[in-house]
Order: C-alpha cells, then sequence, then structure tokens
C-alpha cells in the first residue's frame, strides 16, 4: 500500500518549558500542579488555568499553588504517561520527578480506557488511573464531519444512511483525520469504521472481527489522503493547505466551530455533519492514585477540579465551542448554523470497544498504512 503523508502540523507550543505561560508567571516556591491534556481540551484548560492563578489559590496548611496544562493529542498523552510510569518502575525516575502530571485528560473515553489498560500491564492490581466512570465530566463534542457547505448537503444524507464516520464510496471527495496511534479523533473514526463494516457496536468487536475485516479497512485507508498529529491542528491545516483545502475532515463539533470563527467574513464557511451513530467525545479530569501524585497534589488537584467543573468555568468552554460537562449550563452564541453546527444535533452515541480490541485495531492500522 502507499504511504500516506502524515501533515506537517506542528505540535501546540507550551511556554516555560512543561507549562503554559500563566503558571510560570506564579511564585517560583509555590507547588505546580500540572495538567497534561488532549488538544481539544487545550485552550480551555489554558483559560480557566490563568483565571484560577489569578485568584491566588492556597492550599489549607497555607501552601501557594500553581496550576499549568499542556496539550498535546490524546495518543501521545497516553504514551508520555506510560513511559513515565515504565521509567518509575525500572527506577529510573523518581515519583516526585516533576516530569510527571498531577492530572490528566483525554479526548475521549476509548483512550482514557487504554491508559487504564496499559498502566494495568505495567503495574497489575494497582489501579492507579480511575475508572472512567469516576471521573469527573469536564466537558464534550461529539465527531462530525468537516465540509464545505457545496459537498455538506451530499455527505449529510450518506452519513445518515451510512450511520457512523466513514468514507463513503459515491461521494467523489477526498479525507484526512488523524493518526489513531497519536490523537483520540483518529482512534474514534477507526473504530466507528469498524463497527460500521462489521454491523457490530464498538463494544461487541472482538480480535477476530478486525483480522477478518483487514481487507474491508485497505479499501477505507485508500481513501484517506493525509493525517495530522492532533485534531484541532488537522482542521486549520484544511484551511490554510491548498493541498487538502477541498478534503472532508473528520473532526470535532469544535473544531468545526474554531475554524468558522477564525476565517475572514468573505471566505466560505464549513459546516458540521453529524452521522447517525457517532462518539461523543467526553474530556474528563484523571487524578492519579499514584506514587507521583502527592498528598498537597491530590489536594490542589480537587480544588482545581471543583473550580473547572463551576457553572462560570463552564461558560468558558462553551465560548470555546466545547459543550459543557456539568447540567444547566447554557450553550454559547457560537452554537448556531453561522458557525456551522446545529445545536439540537441528535446521534447515537457510541461506547468504547475493550482495550484488548484496540490495541489489535491500533497495530493493524500501524501495519496497514507503515507509520
Amino acid at each position: 500500500m502507499m504511504l500516506k503523508k502524515t501533515l506537517l502540523i506542528p505540535r501546540l507550543a507550551v511556554a516555560c518549558g512543561l507549562f503554559l505561560l500563566t503558571a510560570c508567571r506564579g511564585n517560583s516556591n509555590s507547588l505546580q500542579i500540572k495538567l497534561l491534556v488532549g488538544s481539544a481540551l487545550g485552550d480551555f484548560c489554558h483559560q480557566a488555568a490563568q483565571n484560577f492563578n489569578a485568584t491566588q489559590p492556597q492550599l489549607d496548611n497555607g501552601k501557594a499553588f500553581q496550576v499549568g496544562c499542556e496539550a498535546k493529542g490524546s495518543g501521545d498523552v497516553v504514551t508520555k504517561v506510560v513511559s513515565l510510569a515504565t521509567q518509575l518502575k525500572n527506577g529510573t525516575l523518581q515519583a516526585d520527578a516533576a516530569d510527571f502530571p498531577t492530572m490528566i485528560s483525554l479526548d475521549g473515553d476509548i483512550y482514557h480506557s487504554q491508559l487504564i489498560y496499559r498502566m494495568n500491564q505495567l503495574f497489575p492490581g494497582q489501579n492507579y488511573i480511575p475508572e472512567v466512570t469516576e471521573s469527573p465530566l469536564v466537558a464534550n463534542t461529539p465527531m462530525v464531519l468537516m465540509a464545505k457547505v457545496d459537498v455538506a448537503g451530499e455527505l449529510r444524507q450518506a452519513a445518515k444512511k451510512h450511520g457512523v464516520i466513514q468514507p463513503v464510496p459515491p461521494l467523489a471527495v477526498q479525507y484526512v483525520h488523524t493518526v489513531p496511534t497519536r490523537s483520540n479523533s483518529g482512534l474514534q473514526t477507526l473504530v466507528a469504521q469498524y463497527a460500521n463494516i462489521s454491523g457490530k457496536r464498538p463494544e461487541e468487536l472482538t480480535v477476530a472481527d478486525v483480522q477478518k475485516l483487514q481487507p474491508q479497512m485497505q479499501q477505507i485507508h485508500s481513501q484517506i489522503i493525509g493525517y495530522g498529529i492532533s485534531t484541532n491542528s488537522l482542521a486549520q491545516a484544511i484551511i490554510k493547505n491548498d493541498q487538502f483545502k477541498n478534503s472532508v475532515g473528520l473532526v470535532y463539533e469544535s473544531s468545526v466551530i474554531a475554524v468558522n470563527s477564525a476565517l475572514p467574513p468573505d471566505k466560505p464557511r464549513y459546516q458540521a455533519v453529524y452521522p447517525r451513530a457517532t462518539f461523543t467525545s467526553n474530556m474528563r479530569t484523571i487524578l492519579p492514585n499514584a506514587p507521583w501524585v502527592s498528598a498537597d497534589e491530590k489536594a490542589a488537584a480537587a480544588r482545581f477540579i471543583n473550580y473547572w467543573r463551576s457553572p462560570a468555568t463552564q461558560k468558558l468552554a462553551t465560548n470555546l465551542g466545547l459543550r459543557p460537562g456539568m447540567p444547566g449550563v447554557a450553550l454559547g452564541a457560537k452554537f448556531t448554523p453561522e458557525f456551522g453546527v446545529d445545536s439540537q444535533a441528535k446521534y447515537d452515541s457510541l461506547r468504547s470497544p475493550q482495550p484488548e480490541v484496540v490495541e489489535i485495531i491500533l497495530g493493524a492500522w500501524q501495519e496497514a498504512v507503515k507509520k
């Protein structure tokens, strides 16, 4: 199979080493609380941390602390955490090393489950990563197809028929999505494709299904003309890179809002096409029950989590095109057709496959496209 060209999208820049500038401006003697988050949550994390740090937070013992954020593709987040944990197990990194994040967030529940699975392989029975249902929801954004208006209508009808996010053969369009080993949206796209061609729900997929479906998946891979590193940067590349400007992007609803918000008034807008079945992309705060999180760090993290999920802070999420993680928070002014989205979109929310199956899916993709 012809090798695919990965989009040359720079990773999100992070000031002051691992912390965003807002955290670095704090007292150098204060406790530094690091959040390692998926790319879709990056701006929300940054703004929330900036506002929180402005309150000069302190623990009950009087110790000051500051919060900083680092954003990566969710697959890269998982890889980094597992790498650090491996070094800890091997004795090459201490539990109090500044490299470890205090909190983690991933752009969907599939990678959350993969993080649990991989950490449990390293540390059987320790349960360092809380279960999905034990991790507070911060925001969510459904997976959609991002297309120009002239193809969105036809694509919308096809998406309703086929039910999930995948290339639709009758339509003469090109597709791009993110590298599934590095980004949540790419992994969700891949899983949805397997579910559709198998006729099963994602949670019903087996290793045997994945192996049997490789010929059909090869046909789907052949319709993907490029891959991005993270979802939001992929959406930006579609509008800036002439090679991909006529492509359909497999991205988040929030990505469509961000793209349309940045376009000049005279430029054509993009629309979100909602498949009949898609992933909700739940973003949760994961506070590890692990030796690298001290009692003070855990207390500070709990303070920030409460702030992050408060109604006023949740409103920041809606301003950035994310749906709030807490009930009772109204959607922002950008959830309108003007910004290419449907505030009342209805779809069948897909669930995660078993982690063992996801590992096989990722391995099969890497073998197929040689990445």
